[in-house]
């Protein structure tokens, strides 16, 4: 299974950030070889003020 560098992930950004802009990023390593050393990221859904989460922030998957 995929290892992440931190146990934990928090940020704090300021209000009314650029759209693209970089809030935060995680890194994570799996000891297989080949396409399944190969880590995607995702965000799990879910909402904030009745909004759904994607419609705040996005995730590249590659890279984290």
């Amino acid at each position: 299974a995929p290892v992440f560098a931190e146990e934990r992930y928090s940020a704090r950004l300021a209000e009314n950030n650029a759209a693209g802009a970089l809030v935060l990023r995680v890194r994570a390593t799996d000891a297989d070889r080949g396409q399944n050393a190969r880590v995607r990221y995702r965000l799990s859904e879910g909402r904030v003020r009745g909004a759904p989460l994607s419609s705040y922030v996005s995730v590249q998957a590659e890279t984290g």
